[in-house]
């Protein structure tokens, strides 16, 4: 299956977004390792020390934002496959990603809570500045869930166009366990044992990204 070359610019952009997102993900993942940071957060955690937590998630949602040109190159690199459905996985992709930034967004608008957290001596006040990060990063955390249910159900979708032959078929089955594992990841809500998947489909994920992001850039 040949690859429309008029889009030559948008594929090294994207390829180059692919890159530097995936490698973000196994950087994020790294340093959570590194500085054992406590998953999910606690309001408390997070009020006492909000800088370490607000930079990784910057970090993180830098990642997430870089994926919305990557996923536009790989909808340009595989429409003559199948037209319908890459633009059904793409379409699945950009409605994940303003959920992990808003998920992304409740924890870091936890650094200036934190500041009058520290500065109030009034029991009551701390009381409502717990309660308001609690709040928070619950609100962050079924964004965060939604997000990635979507991303792993994109990545089965556009792997899926993958395998029929564009990029080879190792990388589309890649694609397909990340998101598959990413998927049931999520449901880790209901059956904790589960939540191992979004380690694993996280770290796949990042991969393939890379992969992707090098053989986009490639075509450019």
């Amino acid at each position: 299956m040949s690859i429309d070359s008029s889009w030559k610019g948008v594929y090294k952009a994207s390829g180059l977004s692919l890159l530097v997102g995936g490698a973000i993900v196994i950087i994020f993942l790294l340093l959570v390792f590194i500085f054992q940071v406590q998953l999910p957060l606690t309001a408390q955690s997070v009020l006492d020390a909000p800088l370490q937590p607000a930079l990784l998630f910057s970090l993180a949602a830098f990642g997430e934002f870089l994926l919305m040109p990557g996923v536009l190159g790989l909808y340009f690199s595989l429409k003559d496959v199948n037209k319908n459905q890459v633009f059904l996985g793409t379409a699945v992709f950009l409605i994940a990603i303003p959920m992990f930034l808003i998920s992304r967004g409740q924890v870091i608008s936890l650094v200036a809570i934190s500041g009058s957290y520290a500065a109030t001596t009034d029991a009551t006040m701390k009381a409502a500045y717990l309660a308001t990060a609690h709040l928070a990063l619950e609100v962050s955390g079924v964004f965060a869930i939604m997000a990635l249910a979507l991303f792993g159900i994109g990545s089965v979708i556009i792997g899926l166009v993958m395998s029929k032959g564009v990029f080879g078929k190792r990388i589309a089955y890649l694609v397909i366990i990340a998101g598959t594992l990413t998927v049931l990841g999520t449901f880790g809500v209901l059956l904790e044992p589960l939540t191992i998947g979004t380690l694993f489909g996280l770290i796949l994920s990042g991969i393939w990204q890379i992969i992707l992001g090098v053989k986009l850039y490639k075509l450019g």
